[in-house]
């Protein structure tokens, strides 16, 4: 997410941080620890393929294929022993194909989003490349079920749940109804939904995005994750999941009609500032969702800055 220049100064520091992981692909086929241990296989799995991508750092084609195959895999679909009438159908597991077979962790937003990403990269690149239709159809299937996923996971009112699993206790903002069947939407979800349907082909035109980019307009607020109100203040996520909400706001805002993108970049930019620690860290007093550690809000943070930057509303010479 870093500035080309940036980038390229840091490059021998992030292939040391690849290598650290390519042991335990080596022993996994999937991003693990170096002694093979698993962390969230396919959000790493489907993290290092973009993030791989992104530095320009080529990949084996041997490698890419096994990779790309494990996301392939984690998906909920036949192949794992789901049918289309699930409502985890289309959506991503936790981990792949040999580690979960015919049952679920739980799929989400979250995690389909980071995956669609990847894939959509990955078919862009095929496509480029000219390689055979036959290495197409996997991904396209794959992407496609994908979409029909984050689609239901849509609320009626523009916004997305985490996941459209009925009754499932990680849809943080609980639910509207007493049946739960009926998942109220909170503003990462939406924005996870966004940057979802939009690696699937859609753009701000189409319905689902101007419903969920109308939902997050109307809910401006930086302090707390919008979507959390009316809960016990001890859930926390309100406060919990702020700077993966700055990271994903960041780059959902071009998104925005003029004038709220212009006021929303303005008014991220000078909060994300406010927050910095003298030493440059960022930190989370809330521990909800690790954000209290320094490395997980200072990269968020970063992320954030990162696309902010690119739209030239932040000063690259400030960067540091």
């Amino acid at each position: 997410h870093a500035p080309a220049i940036d980038q390229q100064r840091h490059l021998k520091a992030a292939k040391r941080g690849f290598a650290f992981l390519d042991r335990g692909i080596a022993k996994r086929g999937a991003a693990a620890s170096p002694d093979g241990s698993l962390d969230f296989p396919t959000y790493a799995t489907a993290l290092y393929l973009t993030s791989r991508d992104r530095l320009q750092l080529t990949l084996p084609a041997d490698a890419r294929q096994q990779l790309v195959g494990y996301l392939l895999g984690a998906q909920v679909a036949e192949a794992r022993g789901f049918k289309p009438d699930s409502p985890s159908y289309g959506g991503w597991d936790f981990l792949g194909q040999d580690d979960a077979q015919g049952i679920t962790t739980g799929t989400n937003i979250s995690v389909t989003r980071y995956v669609l990403t990847a894939l959509a990269a990955e078919q862009s690149r095929r496509l480029a490349a000219k390689e055979p239709r036959e290495s197409l159809t996997p991904l396209a299937e794959a992407i496609a079920r994908g979409k029909a996923y984050v689609l239901r996971c849509q609320q009626p009112g523009g916004g997305f749940a985490f996941t459209c699993e009925p009754a499932s206790l990680n849809n943080k903002a609980a639910y509207a109804d007493e049946q739960l069947k009926q998942p109220r939407p909170y503003a990462t979800a939406s924005c996870d939904g966004i940057l979802s349907l939009a690696a699937c082909g859609l753009t701000p035109a189409d319905e689902p995005i101007a419903k969920a980019v109308q939902w997050l307009q109307e809910r401006p607020g930086l302090e707390l994750v919008p979507g959390f109100e009316g809960l016990p203040p001890e859930a926390g996520w309100g406060r919990g999941l702020r700077f993966y909400y700055y990271a994903a706001l960041a780059e959902v805002l071009p998104y925005f009609n003029v004038a709220d993108h212009t006021a929303s970049n303005a008014a991220l930019a000078k909060h994300l500032a406010e927050l910095q620690a003298a030493d440059g860290h960022w930190v989370n007093e809330s521990d909800r969702m690790r954000e209290n550690d320094p490395l997980v809000a200072t990269a968020l943070a970063a992320i954030a800055l990162g696309h902010l930057t690119k739209l030239a509303l932040v000063d690259p010479e400030s960067r540091d």
